[in-house]
């Protein structure tokens, strides 16, 4: 169990109007405020999301839901964090819509949404720095803080005030009592014992061991690992042209191997899609340019 405290928060109210897509004007939004750790709540309404759930067994995302049609945000949470030096978010809703058989209810992890009208409030940590890292028990993506964060952290006047080890130079001094009054009459010898006493780099080694944050800085948080590749497929880069089942035809403007984020040729907008979820066909490479030309499948 881990336990992370935050001290200094703010509280943002968002308003995502109707046409903004999930998550990325939530991001520009966050990335606006400078809001890189936090909580996110939300209530509003939907014209069409995409949610899928996490297999325990397999250790990765099932295909895609697509609710396809208007739907109530009875239940919206998440989490912001840094994944590779850029703002992530993790969202999880539950929604409700109206169907032949009466009122259905759907629930997962919020992918992708066009938005009606959504109202969020944002609790900002701004003193305590999170990333995602890869936790190679549940296959995950897991919250934890970055290790330069921690001196800071551990630098606050109430943490470091009280180095036990501060305390101990007038345990140090006890030769002290060896010089009681009748030998400390010359002051000279006196004085020499307790120059002698405190000597500064005896202190440091164990101020350095005690602070309880030394662990976590000292080991390295876990890289997040790629996507594992086989010999013969081939991913899009940056660069690279895809043809998106959804969106159309999209140029990669970064990836890490897990998940892209591709602008549309045609309106500029910018979108997050996880390559798990996707079927990618072999690419061709068109001869005057030599990009590589992807084409994006639903996943069966």
């Amino acid at each position: 169990m881990n336990v992370l405290e935050a001290r200094r928060a703010r509280h943002l109210i968002i308003r995502l109007d109707r046409g903004e897509e999930l998550p990325a004007a939530l991001v520009r939004a966050l990335d606006e405020a400078e809001a890189r750790a936090g909580w996110i709540e939300g209530v509003g309404s939907l014209e069409k999301a995409e949610v899928a759930l996490f297999d325990q067994a397999s250790r990765t995302y099932a295909k895609t839901r697509v609710l396809d049609g208007p739907c109530d945000v009875v239940a919206l949470s998440g989490n912001i964090a840094l994944q590779q030096g850029e703002t992530s978010l993790r969202l999880s809703a539950t929604l409700a819509r109206e169907s032949g058989v009466g009122l259905q209810l759907a629930a997962g992890e919020l992918v992708w949404a066009r938005v009606y009208g959504l109202e969020l409030r944002v609790t900002a940590f701004d003193d305590l720095p999170l990333v995602r890292v890869f936790d190679d028990r549940t296959g995950a993506m897991q919250l934890a803080t970055q290790s330069s964060a921690i001196p800071a952290l551990a630098g606050e006047p109430p943490r470091l005030a009280p180095p036990v080890h501060a305390a101990e130079l007038p345990r140090a001094t006890p030769p002290a009592p060896a010089v009681e009054p009748p030998r400390a009459t010359p002051p000279a010898p006196a004085i020499e014992p307790l120059r002698a006493t405190p000597p500064a780099p005896a202190v440091e080694p164990p101020r350095a061991a005690s602070t309880g944050s030394a662990e976590l800085a000292a080991a390295p948080l876990p890289q997040r690992p790629t996507r594992p590749r086989q010999e013969d497929e081939l991913y899009p880069e940056v660069g690279d042209s895809v043809t998106h089942f959804h969106f159309g035809d999209c140029t990669v403007i970064s990836s890490d191997g897990e998940r892209i984020r591709l602008r549309q040729e045609r309106d500029g907008r910018v979108r997050e899609v996880s390559l798990t979820m996707l079927r990618i066909e072999p690419p061709t490479v068109d001869a005057a340019t030599g990009r590589k030309q992807f084409r994006l499948a639903r996943k069966n």
